[in-house]
């Protein structure tokens, strides 16, 4: 029996043998189903710089001069003030350059980081993270945790086509699909990044992401027994560790 075909056994009430295999379609994210819960960071500002702490690990002090700084890892990072907030500005050959603003509201309890994100091959993006103050200051001194998360890339839709052993998956940050087999073989991405899908029951598929030989990133999807409804966890390790999760209906 084709694997299509036992995966639809398998459902049950799911349709069976010579019908489509339930996964397969197109799958719209229902926005008032997010839920996110971020990491907390802290950073200590002062008349040179910056340090920034997460996940009990402390960066190297990043200087806001205006000037480039480059790291042993040939990272060229240049970061400027900017009101209450900084600009940083990083960029290494074979990687994404990154802008990124942060700056406060006006009552100094909420700060937004907007990075544009310029890939080495595909179209730039941004990423919103939106932090509430936990304690401290002055400034964006202190204690925050990430409670807010966007993507302009994000087109609300999730897709799936599974044939044989294999599956095109298209998340809804991508700009095409990724065909991987179902047993978690790692498909290359590009640089030192994968991303591997296995299918774990007729239910469930499990996606992770990997870059520099560590996860980055992994996505458990699992389909509800009518075959209506998806339910997306994304769980990111340390050291910014978060959970999100939403659901997907079938368009």
């Amino acid at each position: 029996m084709s694997l299509c075909a036992l995966l639809c056994c398998a459902a049950g009430a799911l349709p069976c043998v010579g019908q489509s295999n339930p996964w397969n379609g197109t799958w719209k994210m229902d926005v008032s189903s997010i839920k996110f819960a971020g990491p907390n960071f802290s950073i200590a500002m002062d008349a040179e710089g910056y340090t920034l702490t997460r996940g009990g690990k402390t960066d190297p002090k990043r200087i806001c001069d205006g000037q480039p700084h480059k790291a042993s890892d040939g990272t060229t990072t240049i970061c400027t003030r900017s009101g209450s907030g900084y600009q940083v500005d990083t960029t290494k050959t074979g990687d994404a350059a990154v802008k990124a603003t942060i700056s406060l509201s006006s009552d100094g309890s909420m700060m937004t980081r907007k990075a544009l994100i310029s890939p080495p091959a595909g179209a730039p993006f941004t990423i919103t993270t939106t932090s509430k103050r936990v304690s401290g200051g002055p400034g964006v001194s202190g204690t925050w945790k990430e409670v807010r998360f966007a993507e302009s890339s994000e087109t609300g839709l999730l897709t799936i086509t599974v044939a044989g052993g294999s599956v095109a998956f298209k998340e809804t940050d991508a700009a095409k699909p990724t065909t991987c087999k179902l047993d978690g073989t790692e498909v290359k991405l590009g640089g030192t990044a994968t991303m591997a899908i296995k299918m774990e029951g007729p239910h469930t598929l499990k996606v992770t992401y990997r870059a520099e030989g560590k996860i980055r990133r992994e996505n458990t999807f699992e389909l509800s027994p009518d075959g209506k409804t998806i339910k997306e966890t994304d769980v990111t390790p340390e050291p910014s560790p978060s959970t999100t999760s939403m659901l997907f209906h079938k368009s």
